[in-house]
């Protein structure tokens, strides 16, 4: 991608229509005229992240803040196609027709602070690997990983349900074995008492069945009511079909729009049948109602009349009808959980897949990075060494964990960072899904019975989060400093810069837009390391910068320099043309020398002392 013309609108630099080119621009122009503001609008217009989240926010409201009420356009040309990109102040995101690899963008903090943060390190060597920024294949993994864990946890918990209900049959047993005798001996009184038990066995087998069928009928009604919800949830939150540009031309999203539509269509008519099968299921309940009222009220005048016979007896019969209504509803569950356990068996192996594939996933970016930080030490080295640990940081693992366990008693502050550093996210799913007390207890090095309390909390607290957390990369930085590696912590402000620089510098494929790169570095490597490395990314590749060092134009052959100027209260473009121009020559001798009288003196001084 190249950037051919960025234009703002409104704000410091209202008016501003600048064209770019191939190769290298340099923006030039005292304190105060809007280099770093230019940066950061192109930055926000076409929403290139920071590199970490406190640098992103400054950028944002910086960009904000001398954009005021109005917009900045991005005209960029990807694989020989023009297309422009805007974006105003309080839009959440960029107005664009396609996508493109962003440009690298490094604002002058970053370059400083960007390698002291794990994430910036991990942000510094993900650049490197092409395509990075598709992130959807993990997306969709996490998405189908957390939806699974829901559905295992939900039948995990309406078996835990059943199966307590089916846990009252030996009660009821028991109480139909102690009616047995009142029953016998009701069946002896007479013949007319035993032809009316035996009505009353038949009613109530009659009630128990149309129970069981209403039981039934309940809980598909649950179920599709639950799932009409969430299609009708999916249906209402489809895309935006936004009307194509005339300016751009033909309707490219013309197909792709068709088919979101089509989608929408499907997802209108599933909820559709969805309440239609909700509308017959509701009849059908409704229909069991109305043939179980005649029988009931059948059963209650035959409770009557046997009570009539022997007083106490119609209490007998009514008590033992409902317990084998009660008992056929019991065991008509056993059928539901068998079917719901084979149901979890099924859930559970897709889920177990899913994990499978996300860890395959975030395995091949651990190589992609490992790859890419070979490349960048055969280029930078020795001087400056990358390497990659994988799964080096557990700390976002352990602030799940430390979530889950708040609240329970255990000093989770302790035993979250314990887990996390001994145990990955799959182990601990594991162990806590097979009560798995010994492994947690050893990986933590707490008794078993913290190890139980912590597994029912894991358990109790839910575990999509715990099952999906990255555990990160860690990426380490180290500059040979005399003969020793030393660690980019433990590195000056400035040698930081002189490891960081020369990796931003390694981009060749896609823009590099770096803020005033010169500070906290000499003059010396700036000829010997970044010139070179400029010089390295070729003439058809992009690099813009932002500069108050001369070097930087003059000995990188810049292919165009850009003026700006302020009048204190708008920043604007003063030149722009070939680094060869008299207008730009001047530009640079005067605001980056000091003048061309104090660049003559320095010269003769320089070629006085170095002779003698």
């Amino acid at each position: 991608m190249l950037i051919e013309r960025v234009q703002v609108e409104e704000g410091f630099l209202d008016g501003l229509d600048l064209h770019l080119v191939p190769g290298l621009n340099v923006i030039i122009g005292e304190r105060g005229t809007g280099k770093t503001s230019l940066i950061e609008l192109v930055r926000f217009c076409l929403d290139v992240p920071g590199y970490t989240p406190e640098s992103g926010a400054r950028s944002l409201q910086h960009a904000i803040s001398v954009l005021g009420s109005g917009q900045v356009i991005v005209t960029a040309r990807h694989e020989d196609q023009l297309f422009t990109v805007r974006r105003q102040s309080s839009d959440p995101s960029p107005k664009m027709v396609r996508s493109f690899p962003p440009p690298v963008i490094f604002s002058q903090s970053e370059i400083e602070s960007v390698g002291l943060q794990p994430n910036g390190r991990l942000s510094l060597v993900d650049e490197f690997i092409p395509q990075f920024s598709d992130l959807s294949s993990e997306k969709i993994s996490v998405s189908e990983v957390r939806s699974l864990m829901a559905e295992c946890d939900s039948l995990s918990r309406e078996i835990e349900q059943l199966e307590k209900q089916v846990a009252e049959l030996p009660i009821i047993d028991q109480q139909l074995q102690d009616l047995a005798s009142s029953e016998q001996k009701l069946a002896q009184i007479s013949s007319e008492a035993a032809t009316k038990k035996k009505r009353a066995d038949a009613l109530s087998r009659e009630i128990s069945s149309l129970s069981v069928a209403g039981a039934a009928v309940e809980r598909f009604l649950e179920g599709a009511t639950r799932w009409r919800s969430e299609v009708a949830n999916a249906s209402r939150s489809s895309p935006r079909a936004e009307d194509w540009p005339t300016s751009a031309g033909e309707d490219s999203l013309r197909a792709a729009r068709g088919r979101i539509k089509d989608a929408q269509s499907h997802l209108t008519s599933a909820v559709a049948d969805i309440a239609a099968a909700t509308k017959e299921a509701k009849a059908i309940a409704e229909d069991l109602a109305a043939r179980r009222a005649p029988v009931e009220e059948q059963a209650r005048k035959l409770r009557k009349e046997v009570e009539a016979l022997q007083s106490g007896a119609g209490a007998t019969v009514r008590q033992a009808s409902q317990l084998r209504e009660r008992k056929a509803q019991l065991e008509s569950l056993h059928g539901v959980i068998n079917e719901r356990r084979k149901a979890l068996v099924s859930t559970l192996r897709k889920r177990n897949q899913a994990i499978d594939e996300l860890e395959l996933s975030r395995e091949k970016t651990s190589k992609r990075r490992e790859q890419a930080a070979a490349k960048l030490n055969s280029r930078l080295g020795p001087r400056i060494r990358v390497s990659v640990s994988r799964a080096g940081q557990p700390a976002k693992f352990s602030a799940v964990i430390a979530d889950i366990l708040r609240g329970s008693g255990l000093r989770y502050n302790e035993l979250a960072p314990a887990i996390a550093k001994s145990m990955s996210p799959r182990e601990l799913l594991e162990a806590v899904e097979g009560n798995d007390y010994e492994a947690i207890a050893d990986a933590a090095g707490i008794s078993k019975d913290r190890a139980a309390r912590t597994v029912a909390q894991i358990r109790e607290g839910g575990m999509a989060e715990l099952a999906t957390v990255p555990v990160e990369d860690e990426i380490s930085l180290h500059l040979l400093d005399g003969q020793d590696y030393k660690e980019i912590g433990d590195l000056s402000t400035g040698q930081r810069c002189t490891v960081v620089l020369p990796l931003v510098l390694s981009h060749s494929e896609r823009v590099l837009i770096v803020d005033q790169p010169e500070d906290h570095i000499d003059n010396a490597f700036i000829a010997d390391t970044v010139i070179q490395a400029i010089n390295s990314r070729g003439r058809q590749s992009q690099t813009i910068f932002s500069t108050h060092n001369a070097n930087i134009p003059v000995l990188g052959d810049a292919d165009k320099v850009i003026q700006l100027g302020s009048d204190g209260h708008r920043g604007f473009v003063l030149v722009e043309a070939p680094l060869e121009e008299p207008t730009i020559v001047n530009a640079i001798s005067t605001v980056m020398e000091g003048g061309a009288e104090a660049f003559k003196r320095r010269a003769l001084f320089y070629t006085k002392y170095t002779r003698s």
